[in-house]
């Protein structure tokens, strides 16, 4: 709800005993608390029905399009794009402070001169890295979900999801298992490609382990062909098969956001449901979101801030819509 000055009695015209307290941010008129619903809602109850959001997420599995995802986040992004900038800072300052978190436990372990304490500080550090970035990153969707459904962007929503943390793990411990055949198959078939072509031998590959570092630069160059062909099948694999079989995955974090209870297991399973017939417009989503996310590094790193928040908008707004129903599909 856009904020503004009121003149001296000024009134809801829905409620006429109630005093306004804001402006519709879409036609602009006076809303009340009531309207507001507490000022949880940016938009008056004439136009959320009017767009059909407010009450329920206006997209759906059965109707939703990319276009169609674009347009809503973009109108939603325009009403709320300065809170959702502030809340990628914030995201980008939670991220900065698992950083500093895990090395700091790096560095105490390695001052003990202990293998075993180095391996462990530096396996705490990275738990709670990837904790309090995931924390921030389900806090930054559900911040989005709550703007894409009407709301008001509320800040506090990105420390609201610290209590998902073992959850949050948990589902990326399983889809790293999930990718181990993935990554067997890509490291066997980009290496087959290489030995089949003929341009590499496995003796060849044997020799640069017994290689000093100064003798290794000398030892790959004529081996460069091989690199390659090993390079471009890896790419191809991870590709397709890989992207096609994962593409469940990228709904992970957004589905944790979703829920108020997750657990680990069926988050996954529910990922794989969602994603049932919608592999491709998913995967058209992502590129398109990643598209624009490069677009702003090259404009000189100006609109990085904007362009993050509006990805995070359209990840949201991706689970949403193909939640919306998938259960009954």
């Amino acid at each position: 709800m856009a904020e503004t000055e009121f003149t001296s009695g000024a009134s809801c015209p829905l409620h006429p005993a109630f005093e306004a307290v804001g402006t519709c941010s879409r036609c602009g008129n006076f809303m009340c608390r009531t309207c507001s619903e507490g000022d949880s809602q940016a938009w008056c109850p004439a136009c959320r029905q009017r767009e059909g959001v407010g009450q329920a997420f206006p997209l759906t599995r059965e109707n939703w399009s990319i276009s169609g995802l674009m347009a809503l986040s973009w109108d939603v992004f325009k009403r709320e794009w300065v809170m959702l900038c502030v809340g990628v800072l914030i995201f980008l300052a939670g991220s900065f402070a698992g950083q500093v978190v895990s090395q700091i436990f790096s560095v105490v372990s390695g001052l003990t001169e202990s293998i075993i304490v180095t391996i462990l500080g530096f396996i705490i550090g990275m738990i709670g890295s990837y904790a309090i970035q995931g924390a921030m990153t389900l806090g930054l969707l559900r911040m989005c979900m709550d703007v894409l459904s009407g709301r008001r962007a509320d800040l506090a929503r990105m420390f609201s999801q610290f209590g998902k943390i073992p959850q949050y793990l948990g589902t990326l411990f399983l889809s790293f298992l999930l990718m181990l055949p993935l990554l067997v198959l890509i490291v066997v078939g980009a290496l087959g490609a290489g030995l089949a072509t003929g341009t590499l031998s496995w003796s060849e590959l044997m020799a640069l382990k017994d290689l000093p570092p100064s003798e290794l630069d000398a030892a790959l160059t004529p081996m460069v062909p091989g690199l390659a062909v090993m390079g471009l099948v890896a790419i191809a694999l991870y590709i397709f098969p890989g992207g096609w079989l994962l593409s469940p995955l990228i709904l992970m974090q957004p589905e944790l956001a979703r829920t108020e209870s997750p657990g680990v297991v069926e988050t996954l399973r529910r990922c794989f449901v969602y994603a049932r017939g919608q592999r491709l417009p998913m995967i058209g989503t992502i590129l398109l979101g990643g598209l624009l996310a490069m677009l702003s590094v090259l404009l000189c790193c100006v609109p990085v801030i904007p362009a993050l928040g509006f990805l995070q908008l359209l990840m949201a707004g991706l689970a949403l819509a193909l939640s919306n129903g998938a259960e009954e599909a």
